[in-house]
């Protein structure tokens, strides 16, 4: 199974919403992420564009946006031979960015 991973930081505040930055990408070795082509990201019905498609393996198909609450983002890997994988992820503003 795929697993993916978030990192979040706090940017400020939005009509009283504590407002974050965040990025989500797949957590996987550089082995599978060679397999990978795409990955097609379902964000929460109230962003803008919820379907979000990322296909650079350097940013380990990494979308990044901003919002003020977390929620479940479900994704669907392809990989180059055809085959699909869907995974769902629990947003985690805990998770900060590296330094």
């Amino acid at each position: 199974m795929i697993h993916l991973n978030n990192y979040a930081k706090k940017v400020g505040k939005v009509e009283n919403y504590d407002w974050y930055e965040w990025e989500v990408f797949v957590n996987e070795n550089e082995e599978t992420l060679g397999k990978i082509d795409h990955v097609e990201y379902l964000l929460h019905p109230t962003f803008p564009n919820p379907r979000r498609v990322a296909n650079e393996k350097e940013s380990k198909f990494a979308i990044r946006t901003s919002g003020w609450g977390e929620f479940t983002v479900k994704a669907t890997i392809t990989f180059k031979d055809g085959t699909k994988e869907k995974v769902s992820y629990e947003l985690d503003f805990d998770k900060k960015w590296p330094q």
